[in-house]
């Protein structure tokens, strides 16, 4: 066999080797959407609470401290810019409300969690994993109300003369 046959022969091989290679697994903190939301709370530091600490420390307006930045961020699709701090906060404050009654649905790339019925939480399965989808997951009213509230804060910081 010529060495132009011999190199068209390994080059076929490498090609149909790279086409039947595994696709890579996604992060296991993504894997399933069960997975996502453990993810997120636990960025929280509310995976070792019970579902009354977390609501008793919500009625109390207690705050929640971030843990995990960068899995926070990681469990969203679309998170942005920092006025979608606001939305992804309504999101952690229902999947911790209702943390231990959460209904999950799937379908066909789209999981629907429930944590309550008036709630529901949007993910889509990428490569990477299941994300949050934050406009789907925060009702319209909420995000207006939201994106009004950070707009305020920034206009008083400019008033004030502090850079946000």
């Amino acid at each position: 066999m010529s060495v132009l046959g011999r190199y068209a022969g390994c080059l076929t091989l490498a090609i149909l080797s790279a086409g039947c290679a595994e696709e890579a697994a996604p992060d296991p903190r993504f894997a399933t959407p069960n997975a996502t939301v453990r993810t997120l709370l636990h960025a929280y530091g509310l995976s070792g609470l019970s579902q009354q600490d977390i609501q008793k420390r919500m009625r109390d307006h207690r705050r929640f401290e971030l843990l995990d930045e960068l899995a926070y961020r990681a469990c969203f699709e679309d998170f942005d810019s920092a006025d979608d701090e606001g939305l992804a906060g309504f999101v952690v404050g229902a999947i911790a409300a209702g943390r231990d009654s959460l209904r999950v649905t799937i379908v066909q790339g789209t999981a629907s969690v429930f944590p309550s019925p008036q709630a529901r939480i949007v993910l889509h399965r990428h490569d990477d994993g299941w994300k949050i989808s934050l406009r789907e997951s925060v009702p319209g009213e909420v995000q207006r109300e939201l994106r009004a509230i950070t707009q305020r804060a920034a206009e008083r910081a400019r008033r004030l003369g502090r850079a946000e």
